[in-house]
């Protein structure tokens, strides 16, 4: 049997996934190369890796390092004689999407600039061999399917950079195909799954659409039923138990993403020291303890036994990545301004954080403080703090923004900063639709 056959995906009926049971140094016929990652380029619109195919390269090639000795052919190359933290800076400028997610496939009639100039690696070897990882290593890889991630890292892009330096994905999740991707969220097969596809994620995030909000129903009421979709919660316990179980509770800034790499971990359990049940410190006291008349030679070789049977060094363990997972819901015009105190023209209003309402008499005032201590106002959830819900104040903090939806089109949205539910950042966004006005007998969004 072929372990590079095409098999229709068990989870999905849209796409094909690429299953096999052989590492990643496969035959170089399944590697891609790379023509373009941005939709503005002339080539194709996939993320391959050109011109590359016949490379094997090896492990050193692949990393960050500085080539100790140039070919004649580009010796004389001005770019090279530049240190190489200056030429690492100017690839990163180049092949680095500025401000935007590189959505693969890209989405029909979407025709999103990411700025990124992928011909900078068809120049030469040399300059592929720097340049290649920082491509995967910058930039945030956008999927709506979970086949589309596994055929990316898989079959289409170069699977040993794609593997090693993709560090962050954003995964964009409908509340009905929540089924379809839970089995790749928490595989733990080597040939399909998120954490076997990218083994090198440093931050995930999920942008989880749900379908709570009742516009039927106030505010206040949605705002404490929206935590309670069972899909959601789910996702959260689903990427949770990949990757946090097991490990101490790590502090993360939620809005910048960095975690405290002081923070103590629980240790794996440590493998035996060696067959004999001997550390090296006691086998060598054991060697150097001469005794007259013993054969010093056999010593040596019962040393290099022991030595050749050690396990190997116990490697640090990698922090786990950044979870963050936004329950997008839509609602209607009315929430959305109640929400975020804007007017259907779009200007804000500021939120009145008096104890006291305007127009409040100053009788009721004087009889209220004789009553005792008024309850200040409601206080906005910080970055990291622990989950205990959101209220209309934590989505006034900052403005609305204006952003276009493939599937909605141009939206209105605000989010609330992420909150920590047990080492998963949680936010909540609203998103309203732009009024469409009629010309013509067309409706066109204003």
């Amino acid at each position: 049997m072929d372990p590079y056959a095409w098999r229709e995906s068990v989870l999905s009926t849209r796409s094909l996934s690429y299953l096999s049971t052989a590492d990643t140094f496969g035959p170089q016929s399944r590697r891609g190369t790379l023509h373009s990652l941005g939709l503005d380029s002339d080539a194709d619109d996939d993320l391959m890796m050109a011109g590359t195919g016949n490379h094997n390269m090896t492990r050193e090639e692949i990393m960050l390092d500085g080539i100790p000795e140039l070919p004649e052919n580009v010796a004389e190359s001005l770019l090279f004689r530049l240190p190489r933290e200056i030429r690492d800076r100017i690839y990163a400028f180049a092949l680095t999407s500025q401000d935007l997610p590189v959505e693969w496939p890209p989405l029909p009639g979407m025709t999103l600039k990411y700025g990124i100039q992928a011909q900078l690696l068809r120049t030469c070897r040399i300059m592929h061999r720097e340049a290649a990882p920082l491509l995967y290593s910058s930039n945030r890889l956008m999927f709506h399917h979970p086949s589309d991630a596994n055929m990316f890292v898989r079959a289409l892009a170069d699977p040993v950079l794609a593997r090693k330096c993709v560090q962050h994905v954003s995964l964009q999740i409908k509340a009905g195909d929540t089924r379809l991707w839970m089995p790749f969220l928490t595989s733990t097969r080597e040939e399909r799954g998120l954490k076997a596809d990218f083994p090198g994620l440093r931050q995930i995030e999920v942008r989880y659409r749900g379908n709570r909000w009742n516009q039927h129903q106030s505010i206040e009421q949605n705002l404490q039923s929206w935590n309670d979709d069972m899909r959601l919660g789910e996702i959260v316990d689903g990427l949770r138990n990949m990757y946090l179980i097991g490990i101490g509770k790590p502090l993360v800034d939620m809005e910048k993403g960095d975690r405290d790499s002081t923070v103590l971990r629980e240790e794996r359990p440590e493998t035996p020291q060696a067959v004999n049940e001997m550390n090296a410190e006691e086998f060598m006291r054991f060697i150097d303890a001469r005794k007259p008349g013993e054969d010093m030679d056999f010593k040596r070789q019962l040393l290099e036994l022991h030595i050749a049977h050690m396990p190997p060094k116990k490697q640090p363990l990698l922090p786990p990545p950044i979870i963050k997972v936004t329950c997008a819901c839509r609602v209607s015009s009315t929430h959305f301004n109640l929400l975020t105190g804007t007017t259907d023209n779009g200007f804000q209003r500021l939120p009145h954080p008096a104890a006291f309402p305007p127009g409040t008499s100053i009788a009721t005032v004087l009889q209220t403080a004789a009553a005792g201590p008024v309850e200040g106002p409601i206080r906005p959830v910080k970055a990291g703090d622990g989950f205990t819900g959101f209220t209309l104040v934590d989505f006034q903090q900052s403005p609305p923004k204006k952003l276009y939806d493939p599937d909605l089109g141009s939206a209105k949205v605000a989010r609330t900063v992420f909150a920590d539910k047990q080492g998963v950042g949680l936010a909540l966004e609203v998103h309203c639709l732009d009024a469409v006005r009629k010309e013509g007998g067309v409706g066109v969004q204003g």
